[in-house]
């Protein structure tokens, strides 16, 4: 099998725990782009909260955002592909996510837009600790509630990311909005829900991004460690989880690597990109 691309999960995958991006890391993927493989950051973050340690090696020059429901030519500055949600299921969700007491992350035009209360308490929302400074530094507030939901209303929206005040509420939300609508609903974290178009998940926006470079699913690895990242796992031609995955995405993967904090993303590149031969040696050795 000849690997062309690799799609890159984010958090939890290629980013530590802290949510930084290890030397290590940075220096194998530029090797592995080096010798010509097509490298994709492929996350559930908004384009703008893409981190920019990696968007900025010379040679990955596409990104996979929201979910799949953007792909963006980084070189060119131009979308690929946009699967947002219709105004329809927009307004179902909206409808159904103003009966409870949540953190509703909204993106919109590459952009996180929330409530600017919800802000003041993150802990409120068990949102983790180590994202805290983030979500500071790149959330866009909007005062008043009924302007927020106006804002909604009138912009396209690629995602939902969801915090609970009560943890409860969480599996209650999922089922109703399982129960009553065709909406793609994932998550990252314990206490999050990630709500998309019905078709738009990281396998679609990779499946675009293959065509517009005549690549097969065959020639796609996927590394990732999540329940957002089951479906490219699953399409992929290789699929790698992380060891500090759950175990619903291990068990459709070929290969477990290490931890994202033992730089599991840099062992999988190094044993199937960078130096599958000797890899194969040891195997025949052994």
């Amino acid at each position: 099998m000849g690997i062309k691309l690799v799609a890159l999960d984010m958090d939890g995958t290629t980013l530590q725990s802290d949510i930084t991006l290890a030397r290590e890391t940075i220096v194998t993927i530029e090797k592995a782009v080096s010798q010509g493989i097509i490298v994709v950051p492929t996350t559930g973050r908004v384009f703008g909260e893409l981190p920019e340690e990696i968007t900025d090696i010379d040679g990955v020059s596409y990104a996979i955002t929201s979910n799949g429901a953007q792909v963006t030519d980084l070189n060119r500055k131009r979308t690929l592909y946009e699967n947002p949600l219709t105004k329809q299921d927009l307004d179902t969700v909206l409808k159904v996510l103003r009966q409870y007491d949540l953190m509703i992350e909204a993106y919109v035009g590459g952009r996180t837009i929330v409530i600017e209360d919800c802000m003041k308490d993150l802990s409120r929302f068990h949102v983790p600790e180590a994202y805290w400074d983030f979500f500071r530094e790149t959330r866009h507030t909007i005062a008043d509630p009924e302007d927020y939901f106006d804002f909604l209303y009138s912009h396209s929206v690629e995602k939902f990311n969801i915090f609970f005040s009560h943890m409860e509420n969480r599996s209650e939300l999922k089922a109703v909005l399982e129960n009553t609508t065709d909406l793609t609903i994932t998550s990252a974290v314990e206490n999050n829900l990630e709500i998309n178009n019905p078709t738009a998940n990281k396998w679609d926006g990779l499946k675009h991004l293959c065509r517009h470079l005549n690549i097969k699913s065959t020639e796609v690895m996927a590394m990732g460690d999540s329940n957002n990242d089951y479906e490219m796992l699953k399409h992929a031609g290789l699929a790698v989880a992380m060891e500090n995955g759950i175990d619903r995405v291990k068990e459709i993967s070929d290969f477990i690597t290490k931890t994202n904090d033992e730089h599991g993303v840099a062992y999988a590149l190094e044993k199937f990109i960078l130096n599958p031969k000797a890899d194969k040696r040891q195997e025949l050795a052994s």
